[in-house]
């Protein structure tokens, strides 16, 4: 008997909150989960593996959503299209990067709605 993989998603974020809330959201429809609190640490696990999907918030203290947004664009474009953004900026400020990524996700959000917007981008494959 063949076991399905695992759908495996990178979450960005610095609020202790926002992790606890979207892991178990995620992890509840199945998905492995990947938590990082920077920039940096992200880019190095996804120069190490392959994520189905990124969660990436643009507003942190450090490196954060644009710093990654800005290392795939240079090494790896096509991941873009698997990000989705998480924020709490009005859109008018993400509309810079609204066409690159998979889409963006205004916090606070509705849980079913973030799930469907994971779905969606791992499905694509």
């Amino acid at each position: 008997m063949l076991l399905k993989r695992k759908r495996r998603v990178l979450l960005l974020d610095d609020d202790p909150s926002m992790q606890r809330l979207v892991s178990t959201l995620l992890k509840r429809e199945g998905y492995r989960v990947d938590v990082f609190l920077t920039g940096r640490d992200a880019m190095r696990a996804l120069d190490r593996a392959k994520y189905d999907v990124l969660l990436l918030d643009l507003m942190m203290p450090h490196e954060g959503g644009m710093t990654v947004i800005r290392h795939l664009r240079k090494n790896d474009p096509d991941l873009l299209h698997r990000a989705l953004v998480l924020t709490a900026m009005p859109k008018s400020t993400v509309d810079s990067v609204q066409k690159e990524v998979a889409g963006i996700v205004q916090k606070p959000f509705d849980p079913p709605d973030l799930i469907d917007a994971v779905r969606e981008i791992a499905d694509k494959k």
